[in-house]
């Protein structure tokens, strides 16, 4: 089966996708029919018989393990490192808040990370007296620093009073892949720990989870992997699970090696002590259909290398047009290309796209200055899947052009129809 023969059958799996030019998996995947289906069985299932038999917490659990394999068959690690969480903020923060915190520890982190997690960082650092030292991916001319020059802002921090190294795979707002290899390497030959948040990752690249191995690694079911929202993934490295890096604050009953019924209550070994509860059995089903459905229906190596190949010549055709600034190198990018175009407003450009191509995409906001660095500016950030088609590319493209060629008030107007009665 060619490519376009198998886009062209996976698309009519996925309604949404026949429906506009869906380019914000960035922030909620298209729904499968198959997740859609998988939820309303046990909807139906609950609606008809209830939801509160004896057994309906141990099917809880079984759903949640269901889940924690089916990610762990994502990620290529071991079942044991692998828990579920409720989002990729609560499971990045919750292990952090379990660390022994000392006034004058400093954590690092970049300005592009995910403002909650920045935001509970400030709370942190209010709290304890710890230091965030945000460092910024951009230069004083505001031009997107090198791997290198990333790498190299990073490094003389890796020692003491450094505890901390948090950092996204991929920055939700410019796209940009960070060098986390050596990155994740040299901290852990200091003796530092290790957060990565892969929330546009993983679904995304192609990782070597096992070999990157950071402490922690966080990612939603909602996004690349085309889940459910409410719903995580966490992996923990073994050596953290096995130091006690990340010291549980609270347990759900999953969390818990039997019932902690004498009040005291021991957490389980392995990365099930970071589970809380609540976990929504339909929720449940239709994440592990969805993640069970992109590996082994769609194929994740196939899924990721076309939307890659697909952002790339997004960005190719719109780089050099005139008076568009990428936020991302060429090469530089995964499956998230963001952009400036001079003289509109992201939302404008938000707006004209849905009115002339039906296209979801969304603004990205700006960034205040940072050390003398000046800050950034709102952008347009498109997020490219592989439902998505080359006629898609072009379209998206053919617009940005004519965006940049005209203001919003000499931009022609779109024809008008006129619907006639009777």
């Amino acid at each position: 089966m060619s490519d376009h023969e198998k886009v062209t059958e996976l698309r009519k799996l996925m309604p949404s996708t026949e429906a506009s030019i869906y380019l914000n998996a960035g922030s909620n995947g298209p729904v499968p029919a198959e997740v859609d289906a998988a939820m309303r069985a046990v909807h139906d299932q609950e609606l008809q018989t209830g939801r509160a038999t004896e057994h309906a917490m141990d099917d809880v659990e079984e759903r949640a393990n269901e889940l924690r394999g089916v990610f762990a068959g994502v990620l290529a690690t071991d079942l044991d490192l692998v828990a579920i969480g409720h989002s990729t903020t609560e499971s990045v923060l919750r292990p952090i808040l379990g660390m022994e915190w000392r006034a004058g520890d400093r954590i690092i982190t970049f300005d592009e990370e995910y403002p909650a997690i920045r935001g509970s960082l400030a709370a942190l650092a209010s709290r304890t007296g710890v230091v965030i030292q945000t460092l910024s991916l951009c230069s004083a001319a505001g031009e997107p620093l090198s791997d290198d020059e990333i790498v190299a802002s990073v490094l003389p921090l890796l020692s003491a009073p450094t505890k901390l190294l948090l950092l996204s795979r991929v920055s939700w707002i410019s796209g940009r892949v960070l060098p986390v290899a050596p990155l994740l390497a040299a901290a852990r030959a200091a003796g530092i720990t290790t957060v990565l948040d892969g929330a546009q990752g993983v679904g995304a690249l192609r990782d070597d989870i096992d070999a990157l191995n950071p402490d922690l690694l966080a990612f939603p079911s909602q996004k690349w992997l085309l889940g459910v929202e409410g719903l995580a993934g966490i992996r923990l490295s073994r050596e953290a699970l096995a130091a006690e890096t990340f010291r549980p604050i609270i347990g759900g009953y999953m969390a818990f090696d039997g019932q902690p019924l004498n009040g005291v209550g021991t957490f389980r070994s392995d990365a099930r002590r970071y589970q809380v509860s609540g976990f929504s059995r339909p929720s449940l089903a239709g994440a592990a259909r969805a993640a069970g459905w992109l590996s082994m229906q769609v194929g994740l190596p196939w899924a990721t290398d076309r939307a890659q190949r697909l952002a790339a010549e997004f960005h190719a055709a719109v780089r050099d047009l005139p008076g568009v600034q990428m936020l991302a190198p060429a090469g530089g990018h995964a499956t998230i290309v963001s952009l400036r175009v001079a003289g509109w407003k992201p939302e404008q450009l938000v707006e004209e796209l849905t009115r002339r191509a039906f296209a979801i995409t969304r603004r990205v906001p700006s960034l205040p200055p940072l050390d003398g660095r000046p800050g950034s500016a709102a952008a347009l950030r498109t997020s490219w899947g592989f439902w998505n088609t080359e006629a898609e590319v072009a379209r998206i493209a053919e617009l940005i052009a004519l965006f940049a060629a005209h203001t919003p008030e000499t931009l022609p107007k779109r024809p008008t129809i006129e619907i006639l009665h009777g």
